[in-house]
């Protein structure tokens, strides 16, 4: 492995054709070091770059990264291993080895990546919690790439939920990067997920980022967008997740906003414009589905044969997510109906025929995938249902600004714009408290925009 990711004009992508055709990496290398005509004959490889390979001038590099492993032994993970996900086989350029430090398994499970502008907005801020938050809650990890701002926020949302958060990070594992995020940094690698494909102690670079992003995108069912400038790394991501046949989805965010734009011009291009969780979790719940039951079969799997690494009483993650499960027969997540055959996209090409004949979303949605008819009426139905069991587990003590809506609301039932006035408060972050209160079960949303309590006609 270390020889193929240090040969030099190799790439990822030239690398994947030659595992797929020789199996393993060190049939690949056998090969290439015997003959330099062995990778070319076959079409795979440049003359050139074989004959690069054949001389060894991956050596000194290889060599000293593996020194540098036995010194400081890290968790890794390889292509040629069970672990290795699904998902990131697919994309045309896989990292041939992974670093990581936490629960791995959450690469196995549903997963959404949620991305945005490192100056970003109050708004921005709580508009990304409020996606995030409800994702884990539903089961669903939540991939960002740890940087200031929206990846922030995104990560210590998902980690309050049973979904947990996975960070994909453009440096070294053990390298902290922005220092500002060491309290993230620490929560991921204990109850969460850090992951690399770069080698301990490589520092911070610009260059590093968007190799990054591949694999963010890579590693999620879909993209979600939520403050992105006209020029911005997210906008990156959202173009790497169309290219790897990932749904991306945008909040629209204030018409006027400059750190929005990128958010719009995504949605007039195509992506879905999205204002809550659920028009995620509908859109691909299928898939969605699907992997949640693998995900939680592998884990009961791994305890009932002992190879769980930790005792039960001490992962939480596991607990929460078989009790976030349990509501529906075969591992059914509780927010949808679970479908007769739960399709997986097995690669681009099978998904685009599947589109070919999904019936359109008729709403910008890239995939086409929202379920018609009855079958949409169920889940629409199981959501429903299961959002109000949900709201009656978990509650969770208000805060001020709640305590003042449900006040303003305890006489009659109100606009936006005056419960805006009467609290002073901007209406774009209000939206978002109220959006977060709707989904606890605290208020409902009427026709017009107006809210109120929830026992209220």
């Amino acid at each position: 492995m270390l020889a193929l990711r240090h040969a030099q004009g190799l790439g990822a992508r030239r690398a994947k054709r030659l595992l797929e055709h020789y199996g393993t990496a060190l049939a690949a290398a056998e090969a290439g070091l015997e003959s330099a005509e062995a990778w070319p004959r076959g079409k795979l490889v440049p003359r050139p770059v074989a004959a690069a390979f054949a001389a060894g001038r991956w050596r000194p590099k290889a060599r000293a990264e593996w020194d540098a492993l036995r010194r400081r032994p890290v968790s890794l993970l390889y292509w040629g291993q069970d672990l290795y996900p699904d998902l990131l086989r697919e994309i045309p350029d896989p990292p041939l080895l992974l670093y990581y430090q936490g629960d791995i398994s959450l690469l196995h499970g549903p997963a959404v990546a949620v991305v945005g502008a490192r100056d970003c907005t109050r708004e921005g801020i709580a508009v990304a919690a409020f996606f995030a938050r409800d994702l884990s809650n539903a089961g669903v990890t939540v991939i960002s790439g740890m940087a200031r701002g929206i990846d922030r926020a995104a990560h210590l949302a998902g980690l309050e939920g049973p979904g947990s958060s996975v960070a994909v990070l453009g440096t070294g594992i053990d390298v902290l990067y922005p220092r500002c995020n060491a309290d993230v940094y620490r929560e991921l690698g204990g109850r969460g997920l850090l992951l690399s494909e770069f080698a301990p102690g490589v520092q911070a670079s610009g260059a590093h980022f968007p190799i990054r992003n591949r694999l963010i995108s890579g590693l999620s069912r879909g993209v979600l967008v939520v403050e992105a400038a006209g020029r911005s790394g997210s906008l990156i991501t959202a173009r790497l997740a169309l290219e790897q046949d990932r749904d991306v989805f945008a909040v629209p965010g204030h018409t006027m906003a400059a750190v929005s734009e990128g958010c719009r011009e995504l949605i007039r291009r195509g992506a879905k414009a999205v204002f809550r969780a659920d028009d995620i979790l509908l859109e691909l719940a299928p898939l969605l589905s699907h992997e949640a039951a693998q995900s939680l079969r592998q884990r009961s799997e791994q305890q009932r044969s002992g190879r769980q690494a930790r005792r039960r009483a001490e992962d939480p993650f596991t607990e929460a997510l078989e009790n976030a499960l349990s509501v529906l027969p075969e591992g059914g997540l509780p927010w949808i109906a679970q479908p007769e055959k739960a399709p997986r996209r097995a690669s681009a090409r099978s998904s685009s025929a599947a589109s070919a004949q999904a019936p359109s979303s008729g709403a910008g949605g890239r995939g086409g995938r929202l379920q018609g008819g009855a079958q949409a009426a169920q889940s629409s139905d199981a959501l429903s249902a299961s959002s109000g069991k949900g709201r009656e587990a978990a509650r969770v003590p208000l805060s001020a600004d709640e305590s003042r809506v449900l006040a303003f609301l305890s006489a009659e039932r109100r606009h936006m714009d005056a419960l805006s006035r009467a609290l002073d408060m901007d209406v774009g972050v209000l939206s978002a408290l109220l959006a977060t209160m709707e989904v606890r079960g605290l208020v409902r949303q009427l026709p017009g925009m107006f809210y109120a309590l929830p026992e209220e006609s």
